[in-house]
């Protein structure tokens, strides 16, 4: 065994482990490999960067910058009210539009803002009809799963695999040549969900994130209104440890004055306010005080104070808050808002909260007042929101004049693309540039538009296949299976393993890492076996995107595993026999569809 061959394969698996464990972030790993490969003589500095210049980086940048686009035009909103009229139907309505609709625009543009604007909708509409919006939530980030394995453009592991097909010689793959295939997954998924898949689905969520009992961190302005002669010069110290009350003095405001983290010894006078951070307990032992009244507090029963607001936003994918520690994102000074808890992983996190690192789908309480909630739905309505809202709000007008244009042009570059006119690259760059030149969309626009965590680990998922291709790793694998299968059923098999292979790496890592690792091994393959390459190709995309068995196979089942409240086994229920179908339908036709 040489030595480009030892280097590629511990390469390799130590950026699995990073990917599986999440040490650290997958796009930092894809930048290391890239490096790693040049250090160690792997590859030269332009192979293992060439990434950048790929067709298929590039495609799917301009995608991202088409679809946010379409999305802040109102195409969503657009289609909402369709899609909840049904609920008020039956639920197999309630599915089958949901799945439609969302299918429908992520075949052709970015899925996940597309889920993180039904997912509020969704919630609403559910507990309309009274029914749990866990029966909902996993099914639509399926769907719109089945609607971007429909068409080349419909999720960045098409275009993956498209790309490393094209640097290895291989046919270009056309646009909708997956879409016969991808329409029967999304049928035959539909009806799963609608008939089986419910069955697995929760009907109750588990502990909400507004649970009173354990939340730690309410904050409250309370007002010193009268002090007694006898309490004159009363401390912070004397007025909660010597009675034995837990909180924390966040602020105290005197006249202009503010004292940010005041000490315990300091004396107190009529007029002060005190902002109060504590357990909702404690807060209601310190306001039952004869000589305190609230200023400000959670809208409830126990606390009547209009102005304040509950709020619960998702953390999206590919914006700065992704990596970051709450202490260092300060939502109270940005957004008047003060984080009470948690969701991460399926775990709600009340304490020690600054020390948290936001990930993509955490899900977050936040206490804000009028003003606050205000500032929240603006950042909301801005380009590559760092957070959306999981309550809904008032839909938007959608702009239809901005809509059309958008839309035309979206259509246009994939018209242009079909029929072989220019590729869709340039097509889809000369859509954007076309909506910049007529002012829909700005500079600024577009670079905070992109995804470029997607960017780095597809650039980095690239300089893996050429690694596998320059160390002849890809050749000794496809010879290893090809000897296994030659020896038992035949090279139809093939396909069964590919797409095995491939959907249980995408389960425990990055879909496109997944792709990049099995798609030179698919081609080496064909080309071993002296059969066509398609059909393993269209497996490996199929296989990358049916990610269905974990939360965190896929962006939008991260998103909705938070916002659902699922656990980690819900998904297993509801999954595992829908990966285990589209296994056996991929298996047999496949061959039949792309003949080898």
């Amino acid at each position: 065994m040489d030595y480009q061959l030892i280097v590629t394969i511990c390469v390799i698996v130590g950026a699995m482990i990073l990917f599986v464990t999440e040490a650290l972030r997958i796009d930092l790993v894809a930048i290391l490999a890239m490096v790693a490969w040049v250090i160690l003589g792997v590859l030269e500095p332009e192979e293992s960067f060439q990434g950048f210049a790929n067709s298929a980086t590039l495609t799917v940048a301009a995608m991202f910058i088409l679809s946010d686009t379409l999305i802040r035009t109102g195409i969503v909103q657009l289609i909402a009210p369709l899609v909840v009229k049904l609920f008020n139907k039956s639920y197999a309505a309630a599915i089958f539009g949901m799945g439609i609709g969302t299918g429908l625009v992520s075949a052709f543009i970015n899925n996940t803002p597309v889920v993180a604007t039904f997912i509020p909708i969704v919630n609403d509409a559910a507990k309309k009809v009274k029914m749990a919006p866990t029966k909902f939530l996993i099914p639509l980030s399926y769907a719109a799963i089945f609607g971007g394995a429909c068409t080349l453009i419909g999720t960045s592991t098409n275009l993956l695999v498209a790309g490393i097909a094209s640097n290895y010689g291989e046919k270009g793959i056309s646009m909708f040549v997956m879409t016969p295939l991808g329409l029967i997954f999304m049928v035959i998924g539909m009806l799963y969900l609608i008939f089986i898949g419910r069955r697995f689905l929760p009907d109750e969520i588990g502990k909400p994130l507004q649970d009173e009992g354990e939340i730690k961190s309410y904050l409250t302005e309370i007002e010193i209104t009268t002090l007694p002669e006898e309490d004159n010069g009363l401390t912070l110290k004397q007025l909660f440890e010597d009675k034995d009350i837990e909180v924390d003095v966040y602020q105290l405001k005197r006249g202009k004055e503010t004292i940010n983290k005041p000490q315990p010894d300091i004396p107190l006078q009529t007029g002060d306010i005190l902002v109060v951070l504590g357990a909702i307990d404690k807060v209601k032992q310190v306001i039952a005080d004869s000589h305190l009244d609230i200023v400000g507090s959670i809208k409830d029963k126990n606390f009547p104070e209009e102005e304040t607001k509950l709020v619960e936003v998702i953390i999206m994918p590919g914006t700065r808050l992704v990596g970051k520690k709450l202490e260092n994102v300060n939502f109270l000074w940005k957004y008047r808002a003060n984080v009470l808890a948690i969701r991460q992983r399926g775990k709600r996190k009340f304490t020690h909260l600054d020390s948290i690192k936001l990930n993509v789908g955490d899900l977050l309480l936040l206490q804000t007042n009028e003003r606050g909630l205000q500032l929240i739905q603006e950042e909301e309505n801005r380009a590559s929101a760092p957070f959306m809202s999981v309550s809904q709000s008032a839909l938007k007008v959608p702009q239809k004049r901005d809509l059309l244009i958008v839309g035309g042009a979206l259509l246009a570059a994939i018209l242009l693309a079909t029929f072989n006119v220019i590729p869709i690259v340039a097509s889809a760059w000369a859509a954007v540039v076309f909506l910049a030149i007529i002012r829909i969309i700005s500079m600024p626009d577009i670079y905070t538009a992109i995804d470029w965590k997607v960017i780095f680990l597809l650039v980095g998922s690239l300089s893996f296949g050429k690694a596998m291709e320059e160390s002849g790793l890809s050749n000794i694998i496809a010879d290893l299976i090809r000897d296994i299968l030659d020896t038992s059923m035949g090279p139809v098999l093939i396909i069964a393993v590919i797409y095995l292979i491939t959907t249980l790496l995408t389960e425990v890592m990055s879909n496109n890492a997944a792709v990049a690792l099995i798609t030179p091994i698919a081609i080496a393959l064909s080309k071993a076996m002296e059969i066509n390459a398609l059909p393993l190709l269209i497996a490996v995309m199929m296989a990358g995107s049916a990610s269905f068995l974990t939360p965190i196979g896929y962006q939008t089942n991260t998103m909705v595993y938070s916002a659902g409240n699922y656990s980690f086994k819900d998904f297993f229920k509801v999954g595992g026999p829908l990966n285990l179908l589209f296994w056996i339908i991929a298996s047999v036709l496949i061959p039949v569809l792309y003949p080898l």
